[in-house]
């Protein structure tokens, strides 16, 4: 099967980020059009969060890639996993709770943001670093030498 996961990895990444600003200018200003924009932005980003996570599962379990890069995997997918929960949480209480208790929504919003901002760096070090899901890795590379592949490269190759 094709790896799909880049097709869903940037939306969640996006629209925590996009919830969080209008949240900001909501506290700022305290228009309505600034928190309907933030509660239709989380509940779109939790959406985008869940297709993103089942489609980074599958991924991960079938995406040619050296073991070097087994912890790398592991860290990217428990952070986006917790972002990711993160946004499904901010959304639901987004629903629920509408503008009770406002602070715990701001809070939400900070963390999922932040985690799956996070996390995404990982997801960037597997494809630019380690060519995970490109045509560099295939099955024909992943028994390459781990002490010849760094999990993080420290200096720059020449």
């Amino acid at each position: 099967m094709q790896n799909i996961h880049p097709l869903f990895v940037h939306f969640p990444i996006a629209l925590t980020l996009s919830a969080l600003l209008f949240e900001v200018l909501y506290w700022l200003f305290k228009r309505d059009a600034f928190d309907k924009t933030s509660t239709n932005l989380i509940v779109i980003a939790a959406v985008a969060a869940i297709a993103a996570m089942i489609t980074g599962s599958l991924a991960g379990d079938s995406v040619p890639h050296p073991a070097t890069v087994n912890r790398l995997i592991d860290i990217h997918g428990d952070l986006e996993g917790t972002g990711g929960s993160l946004a499904i949480a901010a959304a639901l209480w987004t629903l629920v709770m509408k503008n009770r208790y406002r602070i715990v929504r701001l809070v939400l919003f900070v963390l999922a943001a932040g985690i799956i901002g996070f996390g995404a760096s990982y997801g960037g070090r597997m494809v630019y670093d380690h060519g995970i899901g490109t045509t560099l890795v295939t099955s024909k590379t992943t028994d390459v030498n781990p002490a010849a592949t760094p999990l993080i490269r420290l200096r720059p190759r020449p």
